[in-house]
């Protein structure tokens, strides 16, 4: 998968920067696809304000309200796409998480940011959690993630991230692949439209898809998550990120309320 510390950001929401708020190691020697996000002491309050522009952003989108005439209306806008279950908030908040851990700290792109399509705030959205893509000179290599949240993490989460990642023969779920075109071509970025039509007519070379497992918890999943790479016998490579925030739903739930209050 590759690491990159230093990618440009083109959106509005650059100013979120992971490594700011959390330390990134390999804490298993001999493991360097088992990876751990930890809080440094006072990075949380330096990325506050920054992060809740990036979940506004994945939910939402910074370019849709800023075209919103009025606060009033765009504060409105914004409180309809935010969720109130807290496990609803909980697997949102994983996956906007993962998404930026791949866009900041991998070779990866994240061509869309899904959760803008939810038909329905306070449910999970169906399919792939995310679909990322690199180009290695003239091959395209394609990352399927599954992100789990919880506030104590246990082994059969862990499990069921993994059996995820297998359906389709480790392939991207076809209905996913044929969202993230259409939305693509939708914005008018057909080369990268392109890459997912041509994933749902033929099968992938050796080594043009890896797999990632991204966890955010209140507890060290680096067991559960070590047990998995272990386990592993397909021939696609995987990866193991475990996220830890120790107060997992106060923080979440700080991070939704403070939006909905227009912060």
């Amino acid at each position: 998968m590759g690491t990159s510390s230093n990618k440009s950001k083109s959106n509005s929401a650059a100013t979120f920067v992971l490594t700011k708020w959390l330390d990134h190691s390999t804490p298993e020697a001999g493991e360097p696809h088992l990876a751990l996000l930890q809080e440094r002491t006072g990075g949380r309050a330096l990325v506050e304000t920054a992060f809740r522009q990036t979940v506004k952003d994945h939910l939402a989108g910074l370019s849709i309200i800023h075209r919103i005439k009025g606060y009033e209306k765009s504060l409105a806008y914004i409180r309809n796409k935010v969720p109130q279950p807290i496990e609803i908030r909980s697997g949102d908040c994983g996956e906007i998480l993962a998404t930026e851990y791949i866009e900041q700290c991998t070779r990866y792109q994240v061509p869309i940011k899904r959760l803008r399509w939810k038909d329905d705030r306070n449910t999970a959205m169906r399919g792939d959690d995310v679909l990322a893509l690199r180009k290695s000179r003239t091959r395209w290599h394609v990352l399927k993630a599954e992100s789990k949240s919880r506030a104590s993490l246990s082994a059969s989460v862990v499990s069921q991230a993994v059996s995820g990642l297998l359906r389709n023969a480790g392939r991207p779920n076809p209905s996913s692949l044929a969202f993230i075109s259409t939305r693509l071509r939708e914005l008018d970025r057909h080369d990268e439209a392109d890459v997912f039509d041509d994933l749902q007519t033929r099968s992938p070379k050796r080594g043009e898809i890896e797999h990632l497992v991204f966890t955010l918890s209140g507890n060290d999943p680096c067991g559960h998550l070590k047990a998995h790479l272990a386990a592993a016998t397909d021939p696609i490579r995987r990866h193991m990120v475990g996220c830890v925030v120790p107060d997992h739903q106060t923080f979440i739930n700080a991070v939704f309320d403070a939006i909905i209050a227009g912060r």
